[in-house]
């Protein structure tokens, strides 16, 4: 593979105008002022003990192997002025919506024929974007670009983007020219640092494989050089190569030993294949909700188009079937989690789309503009995009605001009760209560406690029976929970599923907020 030849400021401006509409998408996400209580509360809390762990050169979580991402919690949510305040973090975000574009642009430009006329390098640049504008145009994926915890965006984009750099600079190295050595190092060492990071973010990194051994099996030719190179040259690229290969493998002998050790991967056994038939199905069943009909339609038009070309040339594009695979792939990796998310599509969808370029390009240049366009026009005008990232923004800030009523109330010394949230909200709950730095302004009426229900709480809640009829009044609710103010228990006693019957006074404190 070697770089493609023609102008480059077609590719630049495409990359720059993508960032600029995507940074627009997520832009609502701004209004937000504190960490929400999905995931984000684990990062602010958990990642400095787990970063120490990884100084120590162990694995801090006994069912995942994914260093890099706890690092990057660390530094988005410990640095500038977090997790205080929320500006350091949406700055980080934006890189890695950054990385993500670049990264899968600048693969795809360096994946498709080269270019041989101004005319064509804009089709490329077109075809080279792609792949990231479908990603970015995909209302689900733009919320997960919004939110900080899914990992991945940076994921794909650190390989994409590092795989470029090492086969930018490997393409110098196998050059009869001169080797540009400050433009070369620079390359091979930014390459191979975003390189590492991704593949250690996750272990769906290991679905790269396929591509990377379609990559090497187009460049074939060019490798067949390395006989006639310099000792220097050759160091140097098999350097390159271990970078490449060496975290692939460490990573696959991790999340081997946490299978070996009958632990559960992504909360499922893992041994013998367990389970991924089912989460393949229930992948399969949800996508309806995590992706749109053009998406859809899309992947199938993609593979469509694959055997199609295969059949017309009568030649397998490898760089395209080895980018279906690795999408295959990373659905087999995301169906050991036994539960569905949109992010576990992007990977997928990426590949899918890398191929679907590849595709275009092996067409007339007039097919390939037709193609262009009409992947643009399914994906545009993005209001639902938008809106889809307004809705997550306006219900995350909601939670903020009663996390910070709640942090209020405690910090004036009110009788705050938890009861009835789902596991994770339970326990991040006075994670970010302990955070907060209210001064105790609202003040509690004597003869009031403060509830913390689920949003639509029944008799089926001890805290709930505690309450007189008729005497709960809501404060503010939103989707994973509510607060409500209760101006006079009950009489009699309550049950209590694990303590028995109790006064109201003494369920309230067996179930009151501590942090």
């Amino acid at each position: 593979m070697t770089e493609p030849a023609g102008s480059r400021w077609p590719l630049f401006f495409a990359i720059a105008g993508l960032l600029a509409l995507a940074l627009w998408l997520i832009s609502p996400r701004f209004a937000i002022d504190a960490p929400s209580l999905v995931d984000d509360w684990s990062a602010v809390t958990r990642s400095p003990d787990q970063v120490a762990e990884l100084v120590r050169l162990t694995n801090p979580e006994e069912r995942r192997f994914r260093p890099s991402w706890i690092v990057w919690s660390y530094v988005q949510w410990h640095t500038f002025d977090a997790p205080g305040g929320l500006t350091g973090p949406n700055v980080w975000n934006a890189l890695r919506v950054f990385v993500l574009i670049c990264g899968l642009t600048l693969m795809t430009w360096l994946l498709l024929p080269r270019s041989r006329s101004r005319r064509l390098a804009l089709l490329t640049a077109g075809l080279a974007v792609v792949p990231a504008f479908i990603v970015v145009a995909v209302p689900k994926f733009a919320r997960d670009l919004a939110w900080f915890a899914p990992q991945e965006p940076l994921l794909v984009g650190s390989l994409a983007l590092g795989g470029s750099g090492i086969a930018l600079a490997a393409a110098s190295l196998l050059d009869d020219a001169p080797v540009p050595r400050a433009r070369t190092a620079a390359l091979a060492l930014g390459g191979a640092l975003l390189w590492v990071f991704g593949v250690y973010h996750k272990e769906v990194a290991l679905a790269a494989v396929p591509l990377v051994a379609a990559v090497l099996v187009a460049a074939r030719g060019e490798l067949a050089r390395w006989s006639s190179l310099t000792e220097r040259r050759r160091l140097a690229l098999g350097a390159l190569g271990a970078v490449v290969v060496l975290p692939l493998v460490h990573l696959a002998v991790g999340t081997a030993r946490i299978a070996a050790r009958g632990e559960r991967l992504y909360e499922r056994d893992v041994q013998e294949g367990v389970g991924i038939v089912d989460g393949l199905r229930l992948l399969y069943e949800w996508a309806p909700e995590a992706l749109p009909l053009p998406a859809r339609q899309l992947v199938v038009a993609t593979v469509a188009l694959v055997l199609i070309a295969a059949v017309v040339r009568r030649r397998v594009d490898i760089l395209a079937i080895g980018a279906l695979a690795s999408g295959a792939l990373a659905m087999v990796y995301a169906a050991q989690s036994g539960v569905v998310a949109s992010r576990y599509y992007i990977p997928f969808l990426a590949c899918v789309a890398v191929a679907l370029s590849l595709s275009l390009a092996r067409l007339p240049s007039v097919f390939q503009a037709a193609g262009l366009l009409l992947v643009f026009f399914a994906f545009v005008p993005m209001t639902e995009t938008r809106a889809e990232v307004e809705r997550w923004s306006d219900e995350t800030q909601k939670h903020a605001e009663i996390v910070r009523l709640v942090t209020d109330l405690e910090s004036s010394g009110c009788t705050v009760a938890v009861g009835g949230l789902d596991a994770e909200t339970a326990v991040a709950l006075p994670a970010l209560v302990s955070l907060g730095n209210e001064s105790g302004t609202r003040p509690c009426d004597p003869g009031s406690r403060y509830l913390v229900l689920p949003p639509s709480p029944d008799s089926r809640e001890p805290l709930w029976n505690a309450c007189a009829r008729g005497a709960l009044h809501p404060l503010a609710v939103g989707e994973l929970l509510g607060v409500y103010e209760c101006t006079r228990l009950v009489g009699g006693p309550v049950r209590d599923p694990e303590a028995g019957l109790l006064s109201p006074g003494e369920l309230i404190e067996r179930h009151r907020l501590r942090v």
